[in-house]
């Protein structure tokens, strides 16, 4: 029988956490945090601040998942309590006490830290459309009679970070809102791992298989991993196998497309393949905006004083390996401005970067990185801003601007900016001039450069 003493219960989620988490992570987000209470179900835990509740629960939710996963404690609800705040009974456990008479329906297993991973929250950028598209296709379609295009499996690959497990959950919580009695199973290959592991030393794995095949929805996460589990792949294959024969939906990540999965039986791989593969490709510099003003929506952060244009466009600038960074650099400058007592602004964000990073942001720029920079606010390839002989509008103003800031940041002479141009030096001064004309009667083009200079300087 499980524990329900909290202390024990958080001892179980902490050492699970120190075993993902650097250790400098650990003892600023978790090793303040203590155990309160069981009520109904939920552990609360109370955390220091209002900040490092939001960062938690902004951005540890699948480490949570997992520490949850390795110590049997799925099931477990969290919640997080600031110092001082009551605890309320969680809105979940009510309805539960108030139906306990009628019919109990299958609970979905994900985790509930998951509960911001849902389509409609989802910011679709041109790298992402395919899998968007397809995810929101298998919620639609889910129960009519089959097309020709077959989403099943849905294989949903690309780099960390980048919003594959939200796609995933979001799949899962957009069919039980159309059916609530479904049977939605979220795993994680390092976990089904574990489980199996344990079902192997109780010599008998026949349950384990039977709990997967019996669901509506799988849903499994991280099938990169699966390379050197010989029995998991077959345990694996056997579940798939039992679902897609049966008209069961299969939702699978991955870091790698099926035909990379290093070590991956073939016959598991041909299965990967069967449905529906799409990628999820880095943000462009615009899809990060939008991301930053949609996070900036959450009830988490209706709190927050605004995030000026400038900072928003910094971090934008600076987050560029995945959805994860990003919204993580948003929530650590937010952070760092309540720390110190302060709205938050671009010196708040340079020395949230500094922290971040160890990178000084004020360091001499290369005038390479103000052209890329340039090229990406304005979606134009690096190699198209730098072509001479190109006069089309769409690179123009672009170049212009490229100029005019490297004038304004690096204090380049003109000759120096034109010789990356290939142009003479005049040319570089009316194109500087041209700019600064634009910005006295464009305050919509004035905002823009401003941010940009901001944002790079």
């Amino acid at each position: 029988m499980r524990s329900t003493d909290p202390t024990a219960l958080w001892d179980t989620i902490r050492q699970g956490l120190s075993k993902q988490l650097p250790e400098a992570s650990f003892k600023e987000w978790i090793a303040p945090c203590a155990p309160l209470e069981m009520k109904g179900g939920t552990l609360w835990i109370q955390v220091p601040s209002a900040a490092a509740k939001l960062w938690i629960e902004q951005q540890l939710p699948e480490e949570f998942s997992d520490a949850l996963a390795v110590g049997g404690l799925g099931d477990l609800r969290l919640e997080f309590r600031v110092n001082g705040t009551p605890v309320a009974e969680p809105k979940a456990v009510r309805r539960a006490q108030s139906t306990a008479a009628g019919p109990v329906e299958p609970p979905a297993s994900f985790p509930y830290l998951f509960n911001r991973y849902t389509l409609d929250r989802f910011v679709v950028g041109p790298g992402s459309q395919l899998a968007f598209a397809a995810a929101k296709a298998v919620v639609d379609s889910y129960g009519k009679a089959a097309t020709p295009l077959s989403m099943n499996p849905l294989f949903i690959y690309g780099g960390a970070g980048l919003g594959k497990t939200h796609l995933m959950v979001g799949i899962g919580k957009g069919l039980l809102d159309r059916d609530p009695k479904l049977r939605v199973v979220y795993v994680k290959v390092d976990n089904f791992f574990n489980e199996l592991t344990v079902a192997i030393r109780a010599k008998n794995t026949e349950p384990m298989r039977k709990k997967y095949q019996q669901n509506d929805v799988l849903l499994l996460d991280d099938v990169q991993t699966l390379g050197k589990m010989e029995r998991t792949q077959e345990e694996i294959f056997h579940v798939l196998e039992h679902l897609l024969q049966h008209g069961k939906q299969i939702v699978i990540t991955s870091d790698k497309p099926p035909q990379r999965l290093e070590g991956c039986h073939e016959r598991l791989i041909t299965r990967f393949k069967w449905g529906l593969t799409a990628d999820i490709q880095p943000p462009d510099f615009e899809t990060r905006i939008a991301i930053l003003r949609k996070k900036l929506e959450d009830a988490d952060f209706s709190n927050v004083p605004p995030i000026p244009e400038d900072v928003l466009t910094f971090i934008a600038h600076k987050a560029k390996g995945s959805v994860r960074d990003l919204e993580g650099f948003l929530t650590r400058v937010i952070f760092q401005a309540s720390l110190i007592g302060v709205p938050p602004s671009l010196e708040v964000a340079h020395a949230a970067f500094l922290g971040q990073s160890g990178e000084e942001a004020s360091a001499p720029i290369p005038p390479e990185r103000i052209f890329r920079m340039t090229a990406e606010t304005f979606n134009v390839s690096f190699a198209d801003l730098m072509k001479k002989r190109s006069r089309q509008q769409a690179i123009l103003l672009p170049r212009q601007v490229a100029m005019y800031l490297a004038r304004e940041i690096a204090s380049l002479p003109f000759a120096d900016i034109g010789r990356s141009f290939n142009m003479h030096h005049s040319t570089v001064m009316n194109a500087i001039d041209s700019v600064r004309e634009r910005m006295k009667r464009d305050p919509e083009f004035h905002r823009m450069v401003q941010a940009l200079l901001n944002s790079i300087h």
